[in-house]
């Protein structure tokens, strides 16, 4: 298949602009000012390709640099936006970025082109897999995200090793920002993969200067304490992450909880031992009383009559329930709410 490079210099296609222009097929954040049939700024927008659908043309392609323009107005502008809900903003961006995507594939961009359009969406993906977390599945489908999450990760790791390959045989060494960037996003993988054994045995085989890194250290050593099944470890480490990190980690945090309740059922089968709230508050990382309460709840576990401890009996833990959903915590929000999202998601500050 001949290679097409692009040449178009805006964010949409002349032919794409005028089309959807007279058959008003124009998004909300395409207005001017939300302004109905008054066009704004127009993104090219994602179409499946058809078995019969001709090579596109290279008026139809963006160059690398309008596309890295679009993503930077994406990822600066749009999720910046609050006059929709983020549900609605994380559809059109989710949609626009699809469209970046496919360009990647059709002009066969090398590794370091990919890397560098590809890393803002795998963070993109990451911070709206946990905004989105406590939405309705007619709101938000957390299993898509999760499956383009994964496979934007996994075509950036992949870059990441061609380099490395690469490196042997040419001159031109990565800056120290393209290191940092690579550091965080191998522990990105390591936490959204938590558990997944295939993530750990990559952790062990990466270059040392990535495996040397402390944010990366410290996601290695929660994926470490996972597998020996410490989640005590894994719990005093949480909250040490860095914010997209610790929000992308708390995603598994209810599983957790779980487990570890489930472990403290076994440890402390005894109608004469109790466990102290404050102690399980801290232990499960619960902000209140109220939170650890509708834990005992769900899993049919028994409060003592004043409330300030835990009865455990392994046979009245209902095995049943389902996990509780995830929701927004108080240690993660009050990371998100330090940092310029923005400037986090396109990784000009890590």
């Amino acid at each position: 298949m001949a290679q097409v490079k692009g040449s178009c210099q805006s964010f949409c296609p002349d032919g794409e602009s005028k089309m959807r222009i007279r058959e008003k097929l124009l998004h909300y954040f395409e207005l001017k000012n939300g302004q109905k049939n008054t066009p704004g700024v127009l993104v090219k927008e994602f179409t499946r390709s058809a078995a019969d659908a001709k090579m596109p043309q290279a008026k139809d392609m963006r160059t690398e640099q309008s596309l890295t323009k679009t993503v930077e107005y994406l990822l600066k502008d749009i999720i910046l936006d609050t006059r929709k809900p983020y549900n609605v903003v994380y559809d059109f961006i989710f949609d626009r970025l699809r469209a970046v995507r496919r360009e990647i594939v059709i002009q066969m961009f090398d590794a370091r082109q990919t890397i560098r359009l590809l890393e803002p969406i795998v963070m993109f993906l990451a911070y709206s897999r946990y905004r989105l977390s406590v939405e309705s599945i007619e709101k938000f489908d957390p299993k898509i995200c999760n499956q383009h999450l994964q496979e934007c990760l996994t075509g950036v790791l992949c870059c990441y090793e061609e380099l490395d390959r690469q490196s042997s045989t040419t001159t031109e060494e990565p800056t120290l920002r393209q290191l940092e960037r690579r550091c965080y996003i191998e522990g990105l993988y390591q936490m959204f993969n938590l558990g997944s054994p295939e993530s750990f045995v990559r952790a062990l085989t990466l270059p040392d200067y990535v495996r040397q890194d402390a944010t990366f250290r410290l996601c290695f050593g929660i994926c470490l304490s996972y597998q020996q099944g410490n989640l005590y470890r894994v719990l005093m480490g949480l909250p040490q992450l860095p914010h997209i990190l610790c929000a992308v980690a708390s995603i598994k945090l209810q599983g957790i909880r779980r487990s570890l309740l489930q472990i403290f059922t076994h440890a402390y089968n005894n109608k004469q031992l109790t466990v102290p709230a404050p102690y399980l508050l801290r232990l499960l990382l619960i902000d209140s009383p109220a939170g650890l309460q509708e834990q005992c709840r769900h899993y049919n576990l028994a409060l003592t009559p004043d409330r300030k401890s835990v009865l455990f009996n392994k046979t009245d833990f209902r095995q049943s329930a389902e996990t509780l959903s995830c929701r927004h915590e108080p240690f993660v929000e009050s990371k998100l709410a330090r940092i310029y999202l923005p400037e986090v998601l396109l990784l000009k500050k890590i």
